[in-house]
C-alpha cells in the first residue's frame, strides 16, 4: 500500500507543472459563463469535473511522452502498482475536484442571489461524479492498453457519447414509461435514498474493480 501512495505521489509530481494558475482562471471563468447562462449550478460543476477528468489522464500523457513506463520496469515497479497508484490518482482529482467545483458554485450563486438549494446541487454534483467516474473506468483500460497517444481519440469517446446514450434513453422511455411511472420512481427514490446510494456505491465499485482488473491484464502484457 505505501508503494502505491508513493507512486500516486510521483504522479502528482508529474502533473503539477500543469496545474497553473492561468488553467485555473480558465476553468473558473467558463464555469461562471455556463452558471449565468444556465442560471443554475450543475452545468458549471459538470465542465469543472470534466477538466478533472482531462487532467488525471496528464500522467499516462508525460509518462509516454519521458518513456516513463520503461523508467518503472528499470526500478522494479510492479506494473500491479501503477495500474492501482493511477486509479487511485484519479479518483482522489474526481472527488477534490468535485468538492471545489460545489464550492465555487455555492459561492457564486450566492453572490450572483440565485436561487438554489445546497442537497440538491450536492447530489447533482455526486451524480456527475459517477458518472464520470463510470466513464473513466471505460477510459482508463484503453490507455494502459495502447498508450496515450494511439488511445487519445477512442478514449475520449465515450464522454462523446454520453449526450447521444441519454438523448438515445430518453427517446426509448418517452414512449414507454408514463409520466405516472416516472413520478413513482422519483417518488421512490425519494423515500428510500439510502438503499439507492448503496446501490449506486456498488455499482460504482463493481465498475472500478472490473475496470482495474482488465487494465492489470492489459498493462501486464505490454512491452517497453
Amino acid at each position: 500500500m505505501n508503494r502505491t501512495l508513493s507512486f500516486v505521489r510521483l504522479d502528482f509530481i508529474t502533473v503539477k507543472p500543469y496545474a497553473t494558475l492561468k488553467n485555473l482562471i480558465i476553468f473558473v471563468a467558463v464555469a461562471l459563463i455556463m452558471i449565468i447562462s444556465s442560471g443554475g449550478g450543475s452545468s458549471a460543476i459538470g465542465i469543472l469535473m470534466v477538466y478533472a477528468v482531462l487532467f488525471s489522464s496528464y500522467p499516462f500523457a508525460v509518462g509516454e511522452k519521458n518513456g516513463i513506463d520503461a523508467l518503472y520496469v528499470t526500478l522494479s515497479i510492479k506494473r500491479s502498482t501503477v495500474v492501482l497508484g493511477r486509479y487511485l490518482f484519479a479518483i482522489i482529482v474526481d472527488v477534490c475536484a468535485g468538492l471545489l467545483a460545489c464550492a465555487f458554485t455555492f459561492a457564486i450563486l450566492a453572490l450572483l442571489r440565485i436561487n438554489f438549494t445546497v442537497l440538491e446541487t450536492f447530489i447533482e454534483a455526486l451524480a456527475l461524479l459517477m458518472i464520470l467516474s463510470l466513464l473513466q473506468a471505460v477510459q482508463i483500460p484503453i490507455f494502459f492498453k495502447l498508450g496515450y497517444t494511439k488511445a487519445k481519440f477512442m478514449a475520449y469517446l465515450p464522454f462523446l457519447g454520453l449526450p447521444l446514450v441519454v438523448i438515445s434513453f430518453q427517446y426509448l422511455v418517452k414512449d414507454r414509461v408514463s409520466s405516472a411511472q416516472l413520478t413513482g420512481l422519483f417518488e421512490w427514490i425519494a423515500a428510500n435514498p439510502v438503499a439507492v446510494v448503496l446501490f449506486c456505491a456498488f455499482l460504482w465499485l463493481a465498475a472500478m474493480a472490473i475496470s482495474c482488473k482488465v487494465s492489470q491484464g492489459l498493462y501486464g502484457k505490454r512491452d517497453f
